[in-house]
């Protein structure tokens, strides 16, 4: 096995001495850094005296080693930073820093790709709390090539880029008992992208994932004022008994003082908190908060300009709502497109979870559906094809309409790749006498008229067509699809599909047709 040594040495340190020589708290023995990147180590202290580091690494072969002198520098007052040099996948390192009597280190460092996960209480939701939970962390354990850490939560007013960050797990492997309490959509990702690996024959990159979250935050927490700016969104008071409601509170206290951090990209899982809360708007939040990450990170560190960025649509709740709030955001979270990537949304990747309601009263269960399995299989069949560039069966999304053609009052409904149809509940599509935008001007979805599933007709593999013969005499006409809080019941229940060998679901759209 390669590994990777970084050793920080200025003297023998006790982990109560905030004055001592010590690393920011992200830091710790087992931690993934970045592959094929320089990356940065950084943390307190204001290094009087000489000081002396070194990275140490090996490879798979033994013969492969290198052990680099490193110099800490001064980046701020009681901040010091130094850089290491890029180093490929798989190699094993340490990091030793010292100076005078104190003494740092780090061992046992993994090389691979980093990913920060981020969002509210779905992505939150600990592998202790999914289906099969038991069976799962069992299973997980032989993947010591995944390590992941959690951030407590935390607010702060303080915009500093030295901050430093409460650790609520310290940098783990998935056979510690930690697994059950990290993000189980973050973690099961980073499993899904090493399986879809392993069955193409490569190489097993190892993964990092940090996981910084907070439920029931709404994304103006998580942006910067320089963002929210974008989208007309003023800074705002903010009610200290609940500060991580304020605007970048997050972002200063979370996200932000990991940005000198060489990274792959990102996963978000967010959007609830803002069905009811400048919904309308994010549209805009939402890619402005993508630019921003990838603008901070890549400035602060080697991280890509267009960072991979991938997220989760919204869930199912409940059953019978017809609420606007999640129908609208699931359409903001794709710009107003339906899809990813876009123009707008470069690099960017989803995965569509409409098909896993969960009856389950309580937590987990309802808002917070148990099935986080799928959500993490189809983010990571997005993934291996956007942050990868892995080619078909790997998709960024299920299959989308290319073609809407209406021939007396029959719509032609062509797809881009095959679909598999089945109308056990619904046929899922809907119709509003108004442009689709007016159609979702208000808070309820109850102007979505339901088409009859018998009004849908299966032409051939790529072609649905529906009977619209009763809006004849309609001037304005507009068609959604799955446009419901809850569009089924029935776990992978919806209407359509694409094919083997991951059967990702059409996501849900909307389109004025005159």
């Amino acid at each position: 096995m390669e590994v990777l040594t970084l050793i920080l040495f200025t003297g023998l340190i006790s982990l109560d001495c905030l004055d001592c020589l010590r690393f920011h708290s992200y830091y710790g023995d087992g931690m993934v850094l970045q592959r094929d990147k320089p990356v940065q180590v950084w943390g307190y202290d204001d290094l009087l005296g000489d000081v002396e580091a070194q990275y140490a690494c090996n490879g798979l072969d033994d013969q492969k080693s290198s052990i680099v002198p490193l110099v800490p520098t001064l980046v701020a007052d009681g901040v010091w930073s130094m850089m290491l040099p890029a180093r490929p996948a798989g190699m094993v390192c340490d990091v030793e820093v010292a100076g005078g009597e104190e003494v740092i280190s780090l061992s046992g460092v993994l090389i691979g790709d980093v990913w920060i996960c981020s969002g509210q209480s779905n992505m939150e939701q600990s592998m202790a709390n999914i289906m099969n939970s038991t069976e799962e962390i069992d299973m997980s354990a032989s993947y010591n090539r995944i390590r992941y850490m959690v951030v407590n939560n935390a607010a702060s007013g303080d915009t500093s880029d030295n901050l430093d960050v409460d650790v609520a797990v310290p940098w783990s492997d998935p056979s510690s008992p930690n697994l059950k309490s990290m993000s189980a959509v973050c973690f099961l990702f980073a499993r899904n992208i090493q399986d879809m690996m392993r069955s193409e024959g490569d190489a097993i990159v190892p993964m990092g994932m940090v996981d910084s979250d907070w439920g029931g935050t709404p994304i103006e927490s998580w942006s910067n004022q320089a963002s929210l700016d974008v989208c007309g969104i003023p800074q705002g008071g903010c009610n200290e008994e609940a500060p991580h409601h304020c605007h970048s509170r997050l972002w200063n206290a979370m996200i932000n003082p990991l940005k000198r951090n060489a990274v792959k990209g990102f996963l978000w899982y967010q959007g609830e908190a803002n069905g009811n809360n400048n919904r309308d708007l994010y549209n805009c939040t939402f890619p402005a908060m993508i630019d921003s990450w990838r603008q901070e990170f890549s400035s602060n560190s080697a991280t890509s300009e267009n960072a991979p960025f991938g997220f989760v649509q919204l869930s199912s709740w409940r059953p019978d709502s017809l609420d606007a709030g999640f129908p609208v955001i699931r359409w903001h979270q794709t710009a107003d497109q339906g899809y990813v990537p876009n123009e707008r949304m470069v690099n960017v990747f989803m995965a569509s979870p409409l098909d896993t309601y969960d009856s389950k009263q309580g937590y987990p269960g309802g808002i917070h559906p148990r099935y986080k399995q799928i959500v993490a299989e189809r983010l990571a069949v997005a993934g291996m094809n956007v942050a990868y560039q892995y080619e078909a069966p790997y998709a960024p999304f299920g299959p989308i309409p290319s073609d809407f053609q209406l021939e007396d009052m029959r719509m032609l409904i062509t797809y881009d790749t095959p679909i598999i149809y089945k109308d056990a509940e619904i046929s899922g599509f809907y119709a509003c006498l108004a442009t689709a935008e007016e159609c979702d001007a208000g808070a309820s979805v109850d102007s979505w008229i339901e088409i009859e599933k018998e009004k849908v007709t299966v032409e051939d593999d790529k072609m649905i067509s529906i009977n619209l013969e009763l809006f004849r005499s309609e001037k304005v006409l507009s068609l959604a699809y799955i446009w419901r809080e809850t569009p089924v019941k029935e776990y992978l229940g919806l209407p359509i599909y694409g094919g083997e060998p991951f059967n990702l679901p059409s996501p849900p759209w909307k389109k004025t047709l005159y």
